[in-house]
């Protein structure tokens, strides 16, 4: 069982910057962050912050410093203590808030194999990967949320995958630039060259899109799961993760529809989008019995999870 209480009185600073951060880098949970209790967004905005900084460092141009950098974090999980301010917050946060801290270690673990060139082979991998830098933020923020039944991890692990297949979806090209290919090779008889996605090369832009129509068929299953999760969250969190789920679904849409456009830049939401989508949140969280706590509870497909098997809160 997760049972989350007490508050965290951080600096200022902290959460000034924490929430700044957020809103910079985050456009799409900063929008579903509004419908959170004060309280609750401010301590998604730390989760997101720690977060933040960790995935920077693993895109930075220096792999040793990054590799560094990500094992300082790494230490101070286990010590419990930092000098860094982002990384202080979050552990001050973790601590009052009762948070699993083996999450995050899994995601400093998954960041440390990311840096330098990354290419994955197998949907299983892709899989791992995702759980291991998006779904164990997920479970995090189940305490953050004030989650207290553990039958909700697997659905909130399943949006962690969906949401991250929708970010390597969206971001080829710009992987590409750092040498990284998350697209799993075995989708495709093309070798998926992260030269030649950048150079144009028409042959394997054809085959990388192929792909990522084939991934984000996958993440559809994975956003239908986390959907009968939603049950288990309090109310405004209810309805402020279900428009952050809706809002990166789209995102999918839009790649999709782009088409030859798809390479011209990165696919988002507007803020009419948002507004919308915002709106289907509100309705299906009023009108769908599904979203509420109530009734027989949903049983998780353990099909999804056969790739997860031994990570913590899957159940393959």
């Amino acid at each position: 069982m997760l049972i989350m209480t007490g508050t965290t009185a951080l600096p200022p600073q902290a959460e000034s910057q924490a929430r700044l951060t957020l809103k910079r880098h985050g456009k799409s949970f900063y929008w579903a962050g509004t419908l959170l209790e004060p309280a609750q967004a401010q301590h998604a905005a730390v989760l997101y912050a720690f977060c933040r900084a960790a995935d920077d460092l693993a895109d930075g141009t220096d792999p040793s410093i990054a590799r560094s950098g990500l094992s300082d974090i790494r230490q101070a999980l286990e010590r419990g203590v930092s000098a860094d301010p982002t990384v202080s917050a979050f552990l001050q946060l973790a601590t009052e808030q009762q948070l699993p801290l083996m999450p995050a270690r899994v995601l400093i673990d998954t960041l440390i194999d990311d840096v330098g060139t990354v290419r994955l082979q197998t949907w299983d991998e892709l899989l791992r990967y995702a759980y291991g830098v998006a779904s164990t933020v997920g479970i995090l923020m189940c305490g953050v949320l004030g989650v207290r039944d553990s039958a909700a991890l697997p659905f909130a692990i399943d949006l962690g995958i969906a949401m991250q297949l929708t970010n390597i979806s969206r971001d080829v090209l710009e992987d590409a630039a750092r040498d990284r290919v998350y697209l799993p090779q075995e989708a495709t008889s093309i070798s998926l060259q992260p030269q030649y996605l950048v150079a144009g090369d028409g042959a394997t832009r054809d085959a990388a899109y192929s792909v990522v129509e084939q991934v984000l068929r996958r993440a559809n299953g994975y956003y239908r799961s986390a959907d009968q999760g939603m049950r288990y969250l309090p109310w405004r969190a209810r309805l402020a993760i279900l428009t952050a789920a809706r809002v990166y679904e789209a995102i999918g849409g839009v790649v999709q529809r782009r088409g030859d456009e798809y390479w011209r830049g990165r696919s988002y939401v507007g803020v009419a989008g948002k507004c919308w989508h915002t709106t289907r949140a509100l309705s299906a969280a009023l009108s769908q019995p599904g979203y509420w706590l109530s009734g027989k509870p949903p049983r998780h497909d353990p099909q999804l999870h056969q790739a997860l098997r031994g990570l913590p809160g899957a159940q393959p």
